[in-house]
C-alpha cells in the first residue's frame, strides 16, 4: 500500500467518480471541488502537489483561475484534462509554469504513469496491474475490439508490428470502420505513448483555417491574429498526429505538410524562421489517393511519404461473424453510460442486424444499439435497418421504399419467421460459446447443456467451423 497522498480536482461529477475509482483503493485521497470559486479556495490551503482540472468546467473563467490560484501556489503541479481541439487550453500551457494538458478520451494508463511521476511513488505503478474497474476495461478494450474477425486478426498483426516504430502509416477504408481507433491503438502500443496524441479532422475546415490550425501563425499574420499561435504539429512534438481524411487538404497545403514529412521542420503563417518538431504522422481516408493522384488531386510525392504501410480496413458487412460481439459491446457500454437495463436483443432484430449491410459501417451499428438502449425498444431501429433485399431500395438513409416509390406491403409467415429467427439466434449462440472456449467441443456442450453428439450435429447443420 502506498502512502497517503492527497490531490485535489475540479471536474464534473463522471469524471470525479471515475479518478475516484481509481486513486482511493491505493490510498490517494480525492479533495473535490464543486465550482470555480470552491476551487480556488480550497487550492489555497491545499496540503498535496497534484492538481486535476477538468477545461469543460466553465472553460472561458480556466485562465482567471488558474491565474489566481498560482499567485498564491507556484508549487502546485497541475493536470488539464482537456479536448484536443480547445486551443486556448493549449495555450494556457504554453502561459504557465507546471501545466500540462491529457487529451479526451482519457487513457487511464497514461495518466496513472503521469501521476506515479509526479507523485514519486514506486508502488504506485501496480494501479496499472491491479485497476480493474469498467472504465480502465474500456480503455484497453481496442485490441479486443480491433480482433473478433480472421479479416481484423491481419490488421491487428500488422498494428503490433508498426507501433513500436516511427514508421508512417495510412489507414484506409470507408466512414465508420474504425480508422480513428486503428491509429489510437498504434499510438496507445508505441513508444510514444505517454507524449500528446493530436487528432486533426482535416475535412472540417477551409484551406486558409486548416494552415493555420496544422502549423500556426505569427503575431500580426492576419487581421484578429493579435498574439502568436502554436499549430497542431507543434503540440505534437515528440508525439502523434493523427491526420483523419487526409485526401480532403487542398494541393496548395500538401506542398507544406510535404515538407514536414521529409524534413520535419515548418513556418508558422507569417513566420519568417522554421520551427523544428519531431512528430510521428498516422494519416487516414476514405477516398481512392492513387485515382486523385492520376487526376493531379494529391501530389504523388506526399502519398508515397504518406503510404510507407498500409493497413485497409474491410467494411463490416466484409465481416459480419462480427455483428454478435459488437451487439454485447455497445449493449454493455450505453447501459453503463445511460443507467440502463436493456440486455438482450429479440431474434428478429438480431436477424435484422446480420441480414443488414451496415453501409455506415460500426458507427452506424453503434447508432442503433443506443437508440434502443436509450429509448427501450428494438422497434425503433426498424425503419432505419433494412433487410438485404430492401436495402437496394432505399432513396433515403434508413428509409425503405418499394421500387414504385411508395410503401411496400411486406407479407410474413409468423410461424416462418419464428423457426428462421430461432435457427440464426442459436447458430449465433452455438458460435460464441465455441468461440469463448477456444473450440474446446466438449466444455461447449457442457455450457450450452447439451450432448457431445448433438453439439456435433448442430456444428455440421449450421456449417461452423473455427474461420466462422
Amino acid at each position: 500500500m502506498a502512502k497517503e497522498h492527497n490531490i485535489l480536482i475540479w471536474a464534473n461529477e463522471s469524471t470525479t467518480k471515475l479518478f475516484e475509482s481509481f486513486l482511493q483503493p491505493k490510498g490517494i485521497l480525492l479533495h473535490k471541488a464543486n465550482s470555480d470559486m470552491d476551487f480556488v479556495r480550497l487550492a489555497k490551503d491545499f496540503h498535496g502537489s497534484v492538481v486535476i482540472m477538468d477545461s469543460s468546467q466553465r472553460l472561458e473563467t480556466l485562465g482567471e483561475v488558474l491565474k489566481k490560484v498560482k499567485e498564491r501556489r507556484e508549487d502546485l503541479h497541475y493536470l488539464i484534462l482537456t479536448d484536443p481541439a480547445q486551443n486556448n487550453v493549449h495555450e494556457l500551457c504554453n502561459r504557465f509554469n507546471n501545466l500540462e494538458f491529457i487529451e479526451e478520451p482519457l487513457d487511464l494508463l497514461a495518466v496513472n504513469k503521469k501521476l506515479q511521476q509526479l507523485l514519486g511513488e514506486e508502488d504506485f505503478i501496480q494501479l496499472e496491474h491491479s485497476f480493474s474497474t469498467d472504465e480502465l476495461r474500456n480503455q484497453n478494450d481496442s485490441g479486443h475490439l480491433l480482433s473478433l474477425s480472421a479479416k481484423m486478426k491481419e490488421v491487428m498483426m500488422i498494428i503490433n508490428q508498426v507501433a513500436p516504430t516511427n514508421i508512417k502509416v495510412l489507414i484506409r477504408g470507408e466512414s465508420g470502420t474504425g480508422k480513428e481507433l486503428v491509429a489510437r491503438t498504434i499510438y496507445a502500443r508505441s513508444l510514444r505513448r505517454e507524449k500528446p496524441f493530436i487528432k486533426v479532422l482535416c475535412a472540417a475546415l477551409p484551406e486558409s483555417l486548416l494552415e493555420s490550425e496544422l502549423f500556426g501563425y505569427e503575431k500580426g499574420a492576419f487581421t484578429g491574429a493579435m498574439r502568436r499561435k502554436p499549430g497542431k504539429f507543434e503540440f505534437a512534438n515528440h508525439g502523434t498526429m493523427f491526420l483523419d481524411e487526409i485526401g480532403e487538404i487542398n494541393p496548395s497545403l500538401q506542398a507544406k505538410l510535404l515538407q514536414v514529412l521529409q524534413d520535419g521542420e515548418f513556418s508558422r503563417v507569417g513566420g519568417e524562421t522554421d520551427v523544428k518538431v519531431d512528430t510521428r504522422v498516422i494519416a487516414a481516408t476514405n477516398k481512392n489517393l492513387e485515382k486523385a493522384v492520376a487526376q493531379g488531386g494529391f501530389r504523388e510525392d506526399l502519398y508515397y511519404r504518406l503510404n510507407v504501410v498500409s493497413i485497409h480496413i474491410p467494411p463490416l458487412r466484409e465481416r459480419k461473424e462480427e455483428i454478435y460481439f459488437l451487439i454485447e459491446y455497445f449493449l454493455d457500454k450505453f447501459n453503463r453510460q445511460y443507467n440502463k437495463k436493456y440486455q438482450k436483443i429479440s431474434p428478429e432484430i438480431m436477424q435484422r442486424f446480420i441480414d443488414y449491410d451496415w453501409p455506415g459501417n460500426i458507427r452506424e451499428i453503434e447508432n442503433a444499439i443506443k437508440r434502443i438502449v436509450v429509448l427501450e425498444k428494438e422497434d425503433i431501429v426498424l425503419g432505419n435497418v433494412a433487410t438485404s433485399e430492401e436495402q437496394p431500395k432505399m432513396s433515403q438513409p434508413g428509409i425503405p421504399q418499394s421500387p414504385s416509390g411508395g410503401d411496400r406491403e411486406v407479407q410474413y409467415s409468423l410461424k416462418d419467421v419464428g423457426k428462421e429467427a430461432a435457427s440464426k439466434a442459436e447458430r449465433e449462440l452455438i458460435r460464441n460459446v465455441l468461440y469463448q472456449t477456444h473450440w474446446n467441443r466438449k466444455r461447449a456442450a457442457e455450457r450450452l447443456q447439451i450432448s457431445y453428439k448433438a453439439l456435433l450435429y448442430k456444428i455440421k447443420k449450421y456449417d461452423l467451423n473455427r474461420s466462422v
